[in-house]
């Protein structure tokens, strides 16, 4: 069967987004995809598959590009996204949503970038985030120093280099000398608040790059301030495990039925939350 292929539109200088339109009854609610790379590779191609399943469940899913850090420095990528939200506003008609049914989802680096939507002003900010092995914020640390052939592509050494909430090393998205409110400004843990978006986030217990420490202290901090948020975590998987088919299927059941009661049916779930609370309530 030949996969569904996008419609390809520029919103912003040379950038594009890639719309995937529902393949079953209209949800009228849109979901952008921010791809992963650690801010320096990655593209929109990257989430395509996810977009694919996403509209399948009735969403019209976005895959944005963005800048990579080598074409410019940081905060360029999270100005892409947030021009990317607008364009999707400013075009709900077209697209055949309600601009008020827009929903940021990111996937490692793209999370922290989807994540950092939620502390917009009110009036941009998405109606929910979705959120796979995010990078949540930063603490100060230099460049390692990398071996190997200089000509190949050369990771920095694993395990990173995590304070013990899970904070990835500052080296990752800024040049050394960074100040400690440039990463605090940059870091979704640090920016939370009693009215961020309804927050769903995906993790594995063994990934190697973010350790899933980082998800819980984000999820216990979301639920502290009162957010309506979710955790999910699947054992013995690594970073990226939602590309494994039977983990997309999981990991896209639960993000339907998340964003069915924090946004498409948000009235028919409270109601049926009072309908089936504890204790029980006896039927007439």
């Amino acid at each position: 069967m030949t996969a569904p292929q996008p419609e390809t539109v520029v919103y912003a200088r040379d950038l594009a987004l890639d719309i995937f339109r529902p393949s079953t009854e209209n949800r009228h609610c849109a979901v952008l995809l921010l791809h992963g790379g650690g801010w320096r590779g990655g593209a929109k191609e990257f989430v395509h598959e996810q977009a694919v399943a996403l509209a399948a469940q009735g969403f019209t899913a976005i895959a944005v590009q963005y800048r990579l850090l080598g074409v410019a420095p940081w905060p360029a990528q999270l100005d892409d996204a947030v021009a990317a939200c607008a364009w999707v506003r400013d075009n709900a008609d077209t697209l055949d949503i309600d601009p008020a049914r827009l929903v940021v989802q990111g996937h490692s680096a793209g999370a922290q970038m989807a994540l950092l939507t939620g502390a917009l002003d009110p009036d941009v900010r998405p109606a929910a985030i979705v959120a796979y092995y995010p990078a949540i914020g930063f603490h100060p640390s230099a460049m390692p120093e990398l071996t190997g052939d200089p000509d190949a592509p050369r990771l920095p050494p694993l395990p990173l280099d995590l304070d013990e909430i899970g904070r990835v090393p500052s080296w990752m998205l800024f040049p050394t000398g960074a100040t400690e409110a440039e990463l605090s400004a940059a870091s979704p843990i640090d920016l939370l608040h009693k009215d961020f978006p309804p927050t769903i986030v995906f993790h594995a217990t063994a990934d190697v790059l973010f350790d899933v420490r980082s998800s819980v202290a984000l999820h216990q901090r979301l639920t502290a301030l009162g957010v309506s948020a979710e955790l999910h975590v699947y054992a013995d998987r690594n970073h990226g495990f939602d590309r494994a088919p039977s983990m997309a299927r999981a990991t896209v059941a639960a993000t339907t039925s998340f964003l069915e009661r924090m946004v498409t049916h948000r009235e028919d779930s409270a109601a049926e939350t009072l309908q089936h609370g504890f204790p029980p309530v006896p039927q007439p």
